[in-house]
């Protein structure tokens, strides 16, 4: 016992060093490299974009296995050359998606508007002239980050949207920074239920991200999702039949490099009169729908399947 507390004492005092030393060069890196790079014009941005594909795509590799092997089990069908096609067409995607997330640090509103336009606003805003809360499906499909940060100064509803905290506590302090510049509240995915469940004075719409790999398999609802047996979190459809929320789809697709559209598909208006299950295969069809349509704009290094299904 007169050893263990000022070992523990140690432990705790190298922890806080360490943490402080990683705080002291995340923020070198953000304000070193980040920050003036988010101030460089979409030119040269996309200059740096052409060069960052070819670094991961060429050099690196980067999570090039998954990436194939995702391609291969999603699209049986295609040979190799088709494959290849996506597969280089997503990681220069890729590329754009990440000097594109870091311009949204300080793109204007204005700009931010101009690239992510809102295709059909009526079909959210029906539902807020009757008062009622929506909730969003989405998929990590083209730049989320747009969809994040272009779309509460576009909407009537009072728009949520839940995250995953980083581990890097100063990096996650500049997300929701970011991310909350024009409107949006982020919350993080222990808070949905909480923050969603009180009654609120204006109707909301919350955007959920709903193609993560499930944490439990064995919790989770099975479907088939690009051919292959696909895990869902279930939280999001329990949660809009308690709350009787309206569910939508929303998609964001690529007009040309740089700008975006967003367009509302309807799930259901009655989540409480549906069978268990449908919220979800809806919004699976519906993301199969628009991945056919540009594959390489999905995000194929994400371990979409490291779960099996449970016999």
């Amino acid at each position: 016992m007169e050893i263990s507390i000022p070992v523990q004492r140690e432990k705790t005092i190298f922890a806080a060093h360490k943490s402080n030393m990683g705080s002291f060069f995340s923020k070198i890196l953000f304000y070193g490299v980040v920050l003036p790079i988010s101030y460089l014009p979409f030119t040269v941005l996309y200059w740096l974009a052409d060069f960052v594909y070819y670094l991961t795509y060429h050099v690196v590799g980067y999570r090039k296995k998954i990436v194939r092997n995702n391609l291969k089990n999603s699209f049986p069908d295609l040979n190799d050359k088709e494959l290849k096609k996506i597969e280089k067409g997503f990681y220069r995607h890729f590329a754009d998606f990440l000097v594109e997330s870091v311009k949204s640090l300080t793109i204007s509103n204005q700009e931010i508007i101009k690239r992510c336009a809102i295709l059909n606003p009526e079909v959210p805003n029906k539902y807020f002239d009757e008062g009622r809360s929506v909730m969003v499906l989405c998929g990590h499909y083209n730049n989320w980050e747009y969809y994040a940060v272009g779309l509460a100064q576009q909407m009537k509803h009072k728009v949520y949207a839940a995250y995953q905290p980083l581990k890097n506590n100063f990096f996650n302090q500049v997300l929701l920074k970011s991310r909350q510049r024009f409107g949006i509240k982020m919350m993080s995915m222990k808070e949905v239920p909480r923050k969603l469940v009180k009654s609120p004075k204006v109707p909301t719409m919350s955007i959920m991200v709903n193609d993560q790999s499930p944490h439990a398999p064995k919790k989770a609802y099975w479907n088939t999702f690009l051919n292959q047996p696909t895990g869902w979190m279930t939280g999001t459809e329990r949660l809009a039949s308690k709350l009787d929320q309206v569910v939508l789809f929303g998609c964001i697709r690529k007009r040309k490099r740089g700008f975006y559209e967003v367009s509302f598909y309807p799930i259901t208006d009655n989540p409480k009169e549906i069978n268990e299950g449908c919220v979800l295969d809806k919004h699976t069809k519906y993301l199969e729908m628009v991945i056919a349509e540009n594959p390489e704009y999905w995000l194929w290094s994400h371990r979409r399947w490291k779960h099996k299904k449970p016999e």
